[in-house]
């Protein structure tokens, strides 16, 4: 394979329509919004890699898939300078270092990473197949809760806030004239002061923090299988705080039960049976989160996806 966009007759790197209006009003967006196509190309040029596809993106981040001269497949990502997703990186290669066997649920294991610029070289997974689309739910949880244990005790790295920062940002926005019931406000802030008084006495390690059912995907049919963990927003912090994000998505699979509830219990129960994390201080920390995004949803997306779940957690 030769090694020309023109050669190739790829498409050009280029930033979608959709994704650039998605960031505009993000952090100083009109600074480096228009800088990640350079840094792309600047890293595929770096790393051997052309482009096989058009891009691809989430909430922040841009990805577009590659090969290189020998055909290997892969996917190029480019992070913008957002403190949420600071030290990705870092968290990676971390993580990459913990021992798996084959086959077994991990995380993925990147080719190359530059911390300075946000960017990452990564082996190209199967967008089509995630566990947000998994048939067994029961399935699904167990295998991020093995990922979990996989990454349990991660010593921190550089780059990544502390959960004891997101507290303090979490603390500053509750108000008492917010949408959630007063009840649920002074449990939330009760259960806030609980949390640093626990990170002031626990080991804290490196944390995915978005491990979520569309952030583990399955190898290409033709690689090795395995459901592999991507997309971190890495914090330092407990494991506890983990199981927010399973919590609050695939909510149509907790409503169809008729007792979502209950069944959001159950998925808390589940996790920690496989990870030793405390169910009362999952509950916990579910909570709190709840009525912390609850106070930007409710007033102005109450028909966003994750309302009825968090609806439902600020009640905990």
């Amino acid at each position: 394979m030769t090694g020309s966009e023109a050669d190739l007759g790829r498409p050009p790197w280029e930033l979608p329509k959709p994704y650039r209006e998605q960031v505009a009003d993000m952090p100083g967006a009109a600074g480096w919004l228009p800088g990640l196509r350079d840094t792309a190309v600047r890293y595929a040029e770096r790393w051997g890699v052309f482009p096989d596809g058009a891009a691809m993106h989430g909430w922040i981040s841009i990805a577009w898939p590659v090969v290189d001269s020998a055909g290997r497949r892969a996917v190029l990502k480019v992070t913008p300078p957002v403190s949420w997703i600071d030290g990705e990186a870092a968290a990676l290669n971390a993580w990459a270092r913990q021992d798996h066997r084959p086959g077994e649920p991990r995380m993925i294991t990147p080719i190359a990473t530059s911390d300075e610029d946000r960017v990452v070289l990564l082996p190209r997974l199967d967008p089509s197949r995630s566990l947000e689309d998994h048939p067994d739910i029961d399935e699904a949880v167990d295998i991020i809760g093995r990922i979990l244990v996989g990454i349990a005790g991660t010593p921190p790295v550089p780059g990544p806030s502390p959960l004891a920062a997101e507290l303090d940002q979490i603390e500053d926005g509750l108000s008492d004239d917010g949408p959630v019931p007063v009840d649920q406000l002074d449990r939330a802030r009760e259960r806030i002061a609980e949390l640093r008084n626990q990170l002031a006495t626990a080991r804290q390690s490196l944390l995915h923090n978005d491990l979520h059912f569309g952030n583990v995907l399955h190898a290409l049919p033709d690689d090795e299988p395995a459901w592999i963990g991507i997309d971190p927003f890495p914090t330092i912090g407990i494991g506890e705080w983990e199981p927010i994000p399973l919590l609050r998505n695939r909510w149509s699979d907790a409503a169809a039960t008729g007792d979502p509830d209950r069944s959001l219990r159950r998925r808390v129960d589940q996790l920690c049976a496989i990870t030793g994390y405390d169910p009362e201080l999952v509950r916990g920390c579910a909570q709190v989160a709840a009525v912390s995004n609850l106070h930007w949803i409710l007033p102005n997306r109450r028909d966003h996806l994750h309302a009825p779940p968090y609806l439902l957690m600020a009640g905990w």
